[in-house]
């Protein structure tokens, strides 16, 4: 039996932040498939969002919430620092990746492979006007990256679990793989967030397997700059 269940759709993005961080923690967990918009997802989280945990009698949504409940409520490794400074990073992180990283990389992946692999035209002006924030993000993440491997301190935090779902599908696209190859420390968070005993055979990994068989079959919309 299962410690937690995640209701949700497989392929959410913050479905593979939570389960991410209770795979880290050793939290065993099964998930329970939501239809988008339905009464019991209404129900379970009257904002139409995902997942939501339920642990007992608890139902929680909101994956901060969520990410921050596994830490605290089961043993095993810490995800969060246990001072002020390093608690204040890891939630200045998730705040950058809610409100920055996944508007522009979610949509991004969407725009450049998703839609055209269901015969949509992509907004070409919004591919276009992701490029400087794109370039930006990707700066900012090495150079957190390339001081101690993680995005705060020398082990893995919950700012790690979010951020990873997105690099890795944006990393799929032509222009996030030429970000990626002039950002080697990126490069290697990457790496090394994937070769982690949790993610083999996690649902993330299978979802990133069926997403290889999207091609956006067409050269780069823009390029990286040089030096």
């Amino acid at each position: 039996m299962t410690a937690i269940t995640f209701h949700s759709m497989a392929d959410s993005a913050y479905l593979w932040t939570a389960m991410l961080a209770a795979a880290e923690k050793g939290v065993t967990f099964s998930q329970v498939a939501l239809v988008l918009g339905s009464e019991e997802h209404l129900r379970l989280h009257p904002f139409g969002k995902m997942p939501v945990l339920q642990h007992g009698d608890l139902f929680l949504y909101e994956t901060l919430a969520i990410t921050h409940y596994i830490d605290r409520a089961f043993e095993g490794p810490p995800l969060q620092p246990e001072d002020a400074i390093g608690q204040a990073q890891v939630l200045r992180w998730v705040s950058i990746v809610n409100a920055y990283v996944f508007p522009v990389m979610n949509r991004f992946v969407k725009e450049r492979l998703v839609r055209p692999a269901w015969g949509f035209d992509a907004d070409q002006a919004f591919l276009e006007s992701a490029r400087a924030p794109l370039q930006m993000q990707i700066r900012l993440i090495g150079e957190a990256v390339g001081e101690t491997g993680f995005l705060v301190g020398r082990r893995l935090t919950l700012a790690d679990c979010y951020l990873l779902p997105h690099l890795l599908f944006f990393s799929h696209t032509p222009e996030g793989a030429a970000l990626l190859g002039q950002a080697p420390d990126v490069a290697g968070w990457l790496t090394r967030m994937t070769n982690r005993p949790t993610y083999p055979g996690s649902a993330m990994s299978k979802a990133y397997e069926a997403f290889h068989q999207l091609s956006a079959g067409s050269p780069l919309l823009w390029s990286p700059p040089r030096g």
